[in-house]
């Protein structure tokens, strides 16, 4: 593909990254991001691992050019969830001196046409609480708020256990991918929670008494040089919310991932919807989970 549009007195021509040098690509990365409420800058071996461990695609990517310089790049990706071909927009990046000038605009119209020739049926993406600019651009283009998401985080050991010993309960370890096939698993949840970014994660799933599946979790951790623990990544820990113990059986899985919480590490929880997650949500921040980044997620049905 090849779209120029033009956006006052300069064209904004937009190639699939599939056409672009690695330099390209990360030069309208790294300029898109800059000025940006977080750093997202990043060198050539980083941005390249985002590709397959989030289920990008060069090809169904778009760079912007104005005059021949990288100006913006939109990274996307699709999967299929539970029947659904879903795409998501891994990230909007304009460059500083290029923005307010329509490359935003042309970089999302053409990405709406590539889902479209791909017969996508949903497009995600998540925008970072507060950039009223990015989310009224989307609102336009026909994207809608479905829910604010929370990055959360616990440091430190805790006095004693926050929940008391559950018995009935049985657990086994599993990959990522036997989660995803649970009839509760969360897949609508953001992209980056999903089974598929998380493939190298821990999994676990709980059973009842009767050997029913209840809940999962899957979890990241990190050691230090000298092979010492010093950090849990939660991706989803969800329970059966069909069941009125749901909130017992999440209660046991949290005490799976952290055990009794008398590590002094640090606990993270990756883009927790504050509705469709509610449940967890409510669960962790009543053991003193507390928030350090938002976003909003939101989604467009595509004809």
């Amino acid at each position: 593909m090849e779209n120029k549009v033009y956006g006052g007195e300069r064209m904004v021509e937009i190639k699939r990254l599939t056409d672009c040098t690695f330099n390209e690509a990360l030069t309208a990365w790294n300029t898109g991001f800059e000025e940006y409420f977080v750093n997202l800058t990043m060198d050539i071996e980083t941005f390249l691992r985002r590709f397959p461990a989030e289920d990008l695609s060069p090809s169904m990517s778009v760079v912007a050019f104005v005059d021949g310089e990288p100006a913006g790049l939109i990274v996307n990706g699709i999967r299929t969830i539970k029947g659904v071909k879903t795409a998501w927009n891994g990230g909007t990046a304009v460059a500083v001196k290029f923005r307010k000038k329509g490359v935003g605009r042309a970089l999302m119209q053409a990405t709406l046409d590539l889902y479209k020739q791909e017969g996508v049926q949903l497009a995600m993406l998540e925008a970072i609480k507060g950039n009223d600019k990015a989310i009224t651009l989307y609102e336009s283009l026909g994207y809608e708020t479905v829910d604010e998401l929370e990055f959360l985080e616990l440091k430190g050991k805790l006095a004693e256990s926050p929940f008391p010993d559950r018995k009935g309960f049985s657990v086994k370890k599993a990959y990522p991918a036997q989660v995803g096939n649970l009839s509760f698993y969360k897949g609508g949840n953001p992209w980056q929670t999903h089974w598929q970014s998380a493939k190298d994660a821990e999994a676990i799933i709980m059973s009842d008494e009767n050997g029913k599946d209840v809940g999962y979790a899957y979890f990241k951790k990190a050691f230090n040089g000298e092979g010492v623990h010093i950090s849990t990544t939660l991706c989803q820990c969800e329970a059966d919310e069909s069941r009125e113990d749901a909130k017992e059986i999440l209660q046991a899985l949290l005490m799976q991932v952290f055990g009794s919480f008398e590590e002094d590490i640090r606990r993270v929880v990756l883009n927790l919807p504050k509705e469709r997650s509610r449940l967890t949500h409510e669960t962790l921040k009543d053991i003193g989970f507390t928030p350090f980044a938002y976003q909003v997620m939101m989604n467009r049905e595509m004809e």
